[in-house]
């Protein structure tokens, strides 16, 4: 339990530590945002490392803001809100009861079973959690541009302040 608490603080401490522009870091973690919004538990990573190579922006904050928002305590109310979007904008194609199953090899069983059952769910279902995945996903990677590009400037900024003072204490 003691570890699940410092968890938050590692994390942040993580965001802290990256290295680069602010603008570069948040493009990053917004990106990471938009596809941990996305319902691709399993293989998130590997279409996250590449797209943010692609695209020219940071795969480690990328990564970082990803692991936030979809990890093993988030699964179940992100496919939950993400299932109820997009049966909002494609009602009848899937229910709860199967995306529920799906969560629950996913969670147990790992990636390759994972997998598999993400694509026995059939294109309908991914559809349907995809859409609301977007849905949800565009306004929050927006949403969190702001902040991140606001937090990673500040730590510039006293970075480049501290290393100011080192240069002019040095004899």
């Amino acid at each position: 339990m003691r570890k699940l608490l410092r968890l938050p603080r590692y994390y942040f401490l993580r965001i802290k530590r990256l290295r680069g522009n602010p603008e570069y870091l948040a493009k990053g973690f917004a990106f990471g945002v938009f596809m941990g919004v996305l319902p691709l538990a399993p293989v998130q990573t590997l279409i996250l490392i590449p797209l943010t190579i692609l695209l020219r922006i940071s795969p480690l904050s990328a990564f970082i803001a990803g692991i936030l928002v979809s990890n093993p305590l988030t699964f179940i109310p992100q496919y939950y809100f993400t299932w109820k979007v997009g049966n909002t904008m494609l009602p009848g194609w899937v229910t709860w009861d199967q995306i529920q199953n799906t969560l629950q090899v996913i969670s147990e069983q790992g990636m390759f079973d994972g997998i598999m059952a993400l694509s026995y769910l059939g294109i309908k279902a991914l559809a349907v959690l995809e859409i609301g995945g977007a849905i949800l996903g565009i306004p929050a990677a927006v949403i969190s541009y702001f902040p991140a590009r606001s937090f990673f400037r500040a730590v510039q900024e006293r970075r480049l302040k501290k290393q100011h003072l080192k240069k002019n204490q040095c004899p």
